[in-house]
């Protein structure tokens, strides 16, 4: 199973973001692109079931991805489905302690009328986030991960074994178009105002981080990085 190189764009974007899809990059928050520790990912985008997933020293092994599964639920004059996505791995880095993942996206969407006069709605948020993670550092107990739909954006939290929560935040910003994108292409995870790593799942994707980050807590957002890869934020759309 294969993923478009391109992520889908907001209509009014449509047409530029199309011509430039091979080069289109996430707009980085200020002055973190001139400093930022970045490497290419392989295994993302085009994506195939169990691949691992790569960038710089950190791997995600042990892949272990069902298919997204939809079912509906009867609900007198309307649609409504629910569609769910699990998945599993261990990210690995040499000379620091493996982080094992458990995933779960799902989304609900009620609609009404048929193909030519249709209405739907994104119902997520009435029955929990949209992504649930839970990050076990060898040595800790399990950390959430969570990410829900908030208007034409995402957003969430990472809790860390050290004690610290950080802000998940979705990017729709496009570099070199003042245009939004219409989901997220990308994600900043955020200590207070400052972002410590970047996701970008635009085409290939690419992760960056701060510099200052030390080896086991950049091996830790790596790891929650590698989820907000995997993750379709179109799910049920």
């Amino acid at each position: 199973m294969s993923r478009s190189a391109c992520r889908p764009f907001a209509v009014a974007a449509a047409t530029l973001a199309m011509a430039a899809c091979t080069t289109a990059q996430v707009r980085l928050p200020p002055g973190f692109a001139t400093a930022a520790v970045s490497y290419e990912v392989s295994g993302h985008s085009p994506r195939r079931q169990g691949e691992p997933v790569r960038f710089g020293p950190y791997s995600a092994l042990e892949m272990r991805e069902g298919g997204t599964l939809s079912w509906g639920v009867p609900v007198p004059g309307f649609d409504l489905v629910r569609s769910a996505k699990p998945v599993a791995y261990t990210l690995v880095a040499r000379d620091q302690s493996p982080v094992e993942v458990q995933c779960r996206s799902r989304a609900w969407t009620l609609g009404r009328g048929d193909a030519d006069r249709r209405l739907e709605i994104d119902a997520t948020a009435l029955a929990g986030p949209l992504l649930a993670c839970g990050l076990k550092l060898d040595g800790f107990e399990p950390r959430p991960l969570v990410l829900s739909r908030q208007g034409g954006t995402l957003q969430g939290r990472l809790s860390a074994p050290w004690g610290r929560d950080y802000a998940v935040r979705g990017l729709n910003g496009l570099v070199g178009s003042p245009l939004p994108l219409g989901v997220p292409g990308g994600y900043a995870i955020v200590d207070g105002d400052v972002p410590v790593a970047v996701v970008d799942v635009l085409n290939a994707g690419r992760v960056h981080f701060d510099p200052a980050l030390d080896a086991e807590r950049r091996a830790y957002f790596a790891a929650a990085a590698t989820a907000l890869l995997l993750l379709d934020p179109e799910l049920g759309g």
